[in-house]
């Protein structure tokens, strides 16, 4: 088996740092293999191909994450990659337990479990992943899909009453075009 289905398989098809489907398409185009300790700085360079430090992530995460030093001095001293090598500024995906620092609420709201044993590290990956925006988005995308059905349900009535009244249907079509304009951009 190929790493990436490999890593697919692992992580059950979510990004490790977001927990959200990764689309899963031929060129594989939404999902990266990352370096959790990034490759291009020379204290890393010898973990590239180590199993401990590649995690599949979605692209906008791999993408914000960029090539962020995560590893202390005692980490880019290690000769080895494990646990008590040092400190991560990041939840690790091999050596921290995601859902014992990060709850996930409805809507993808992310947030420091109480009493988290990695609290600091899992502030740092939620504020520098900017994971804590998604809710922002999804509140927005919530208003939108109400905004519509408000007014879907307002154009059924105005049919219903057989009353043609094109001022108010303009106004109606209006706002649900507008809705989805905004909803293209999230």
């Amino acid at each position: 088996m190929d790493l990436r289905k490999s890593l697919r398989a692992q992580q059950v098809g979510r990004c490790y740092f977001c927990r959200q489907l990764v689309d899963q398409e031929r060129r594989n185009a939404c999902e990266d293999i990352e370096h959790y300790l990034d490759k291009s700085k020379p204290a890393y360079r010898k973990w590239a191909f180590s199993p401990v430090n590649l995690t599949m992530a979605c692209h906008p995460c791999n993408m914000q994450k960029g090539n962020r030093d995560l590893g202390d001095a005692a980490i880019r001293a290690s000769q080895s990659l494990r646990t008590g090598s040092g400190s991560f500024k990041w939840l690790h995906p091999y050596f921290d337990d995601f859902h014992l620092n990060i709850e996930i609420h409805p809507g993808w709201v992310y947030a420091v479990k109480p009493n988290a044993p990695k609290a600091a590290e899992a502030t740092a990956m939620i504020v520098d992943l900017e994971l804590d925006q998604i809710k922002r988005i999804q509140r927005t995308h919530q208003n939108l899909c109400e905004r519509i059905g408000r007014a879907s349900i307002l154009l059924d009535k105005l049919i219903d009453l057989k009353q043609f009244d094109s001022v108010r249907m303009k106004k109606l079509t209006a706002i649900i075009r507008s809705a989805k304009n905004e909803l293209q951009w999230l």
